[in-house]
Formats: C-alpha cells, sequence, structure tokens
C-alpha cells in the first residue's frame, strides 16, 4: 500500500512539474546545446547547413579580437564600479523611504513609477534630458554660467551616466531593501540604544547584519544584468564614444547581426555565461562571510 501512495506521490509531482521540465528544456536546454554546437563551427547564419567544424578557432579569434577586451573591461567597469554604487544608491533610497513623515506612500509610489516604463522609453527621455544641444540639464546648468557639456559624447561622462540611469530604474532593488528594513525587529534598535549606541552604529551593528541577505540578492542579480547590459548602450550612444559604452553583449549582437559571424557570436555568448556562472559562484561561496541568517543561528 505504502509503495502504491509513494508511486502516485511521484507520478502526481512530475506531472504537475511536467510544464516546467518541458518549458526549459525548449526554452533553455535545447537553445544553449545549439549554442555549445555552433561555437565550435564557422557558421555565419542561424540554422545554416554550410558549416565545418573549427574547433577552438573561434574562441581563439574572440581573445585576439581587441573590441573583445574593450569590451570585457566595459562592462567588468559596470559590474565592479556600478553594481556597488546602484546597490548604495538603492540602499539609501530605502532608507529614506523607510522614514516615518507625513505623504510617505506617496513618495514610495513615486521613486516606483520609472521601473513600470520599459527601458526603451527610459533611454530615450535620457537621451532628450542628456544631449548637448538642447538638453534639459546643460539648460539647467546654463542658468548657473555653466556651458554645455557633451554628456553622451564624452568617453569619461558616458559610464556615469549609464550608471545614474540604472539607479532611476531601481525601483525594484529598493522596494526589496524597504521590505528587508521593514522586517528588522524594532527590539533589537532599542537594546542598542539602551547600551549606549548611536544611529550610526545602530545602522552597523543592526540593520546591515539584519538585511544582509537582501544585499546578496540585489548584487547578484544587479551582477547578472550589468554583465548582460544591452539596451543603455545601443540606444544611448551606440557603444561609443569610442567603444567607452560598448559592453559586451553589445559585442555579441554586433558579431551576429552586424558582421553576420553568427558563430564567434555563440562562442562569445558560451564565454559569458561561464563568466557569470564564476562571479556568482564566487559571491554565493564569499557570502558566508559576511551574510547572517538569522534562521541558522
Amino acid at each position: 500500500m505504502n509503495n502504491r501512495l509513494r508511486k502516485y506521490d511521484t507520478f502526481v509531482f512530475f506531472l504537475f512539474i511536467a510544464p516546467w521540465i518541458i518549458g526549459f528544456s525548449l526554452f533553455f536546454l535545447v537553445p544553449f546545446g545549439t549554442s555549445v554546437f555552433y561555437a565550435f563551427t564557422d557558421a555565419r547564419l542561424p540554422g545554416s547547413v554550410d558549416y565545418s567544424f573549427v574547433g577552438l578557432s573561434n574562441f581563439k579569434d574572440m581573445l585576439d579580437n581587441p573590441i573583445f577586451g574593450k569590451s570585457l573591461l566595459n562592462t567588468l567597469y559596470f559590474v565592479v564600479v556600478g553594481v556597488p554604487v546602484v546597490t548604495a544608491g538603492m540602499l539609501i533610497l530605502a532608507l529614506l523611504l523607510n522614514l516615518n513623515v507625513k505623504g510617505i506612500a506617496l513618495y514610495r509610489t513615486f521613486y516606483y513609477l520609472p521601473t513600470l516604463v520599459p527601458i526603451v522609453a527610459t533611454v530615450i527621455i535620457w537621451r532628450l534630458v542628456f544631449n548637448s544641444e538642447f538638453g534639459i540639464l546643460n539648460a539647467g546648468l546654463s542658468v548657473f554660467g555653466i556651458g554645455k557639456i557633451d554628456w553622451l559624447g564624452s568617453e569619461g561622462l558616458i559610464k556615469p551616466v549609464i550608471i545614474l540611469l540604472q539607479v532611476w530604474i531601481s525601483g525594484s532593488g529598493v522596494l526589496i531593501f524597504l521590505a528587508a528594513l521593514k522586517n528588522v525587529p524594532r527590539h533589537l534598535y532599542e537594546a542598542v540604544r539602551i547600551d549606549g549606541a548611536n544611529r550610526l552604529q545602530a545602522f552597523f551593528k543592526i540593520t546591515l547584519p539584519m538585511i544582509s541577505p537582501s544585499i546578496l540578492f540585489v548584487v547578484i542579480i544587479q551582477t547578472m544584468y550589468n554583465f548582460q547590459m544591452f539596451t543603455e548602450a545601443l540606444l544611448l550612444s551606440k557603444g561609443g564614444p569610442n567603444y567607452a559604452a560598448y559592453t559586451f553583449v553589445y559585442n555579441i549582437y554586433k558579431s551576429a547581426f552586424t558582421d553576420l559571424q553568427f558563430s564567434m557570436a555563440m562562442a562569445q555568448s558560451i564565454f559569458l555565461f561561464a563568466l557569470i556562472s564564476l562571479v556568482t559562484f564566487v559571491l554565493m561561496k564569499l557570502s558566508n562571510r559576511f551574510v547572517y541568517y538569522e534562521g541558522e543561528k
């Protein structure tokens, strides 16, 4: 009887997860396997039957290409510099929105609204704001006697503009931090106040450790997003000026659909997948040193 029940439960379990298994296989495993296959060929178009196997030639050509190195360095900049800045911006906004002031619910709504706007529309709006000739920002700065600044045409400014854009659309991360702040037990703050701690000490001793799992989650999600950044680089400056915003995924896009080097694009995609997996693995392994899980204590 017990064996029959176990078999029935197993059957029901696989029956319920069958749609997920089918979807995962069709939309991840099959495309991933196809990408790996084409990465070792000289195919120029998707689905091409006129190709030959070239071994590791695509990976060698990829590493020898100076544009590959430039795009990788740009992407690493957005990960190493952009992720901490955007995460800190999210946390600061969440702390401000966690204040108990009149009308705070309205402010929370306003800060989340940019997240609801499609990224393409947001980038187009930012192009109007940062336009060097008729942009709103330069018009405002001219009131203070500041001349026109070429925000999108400067190699040194385009990256900070993109990072600032990410802070602008960071409503989801702010919401995650806000929820984490709301779940910090109040009695912990009362205890540290009795011990004589000020607000800054309470933040580092209580708030940060208690919300550290949320910080880890946001950092990993933001890291993956920055590794795969494409829309901002394409629509703001088309990867320029002088490849200053030429991201890795933008390079993959150009290889596949402009240069018609599909197999090269697949090799770059495999490299990016391996890089993201490695960085995520390292973050998860290091998380044991700075992430506090209350349920494990």
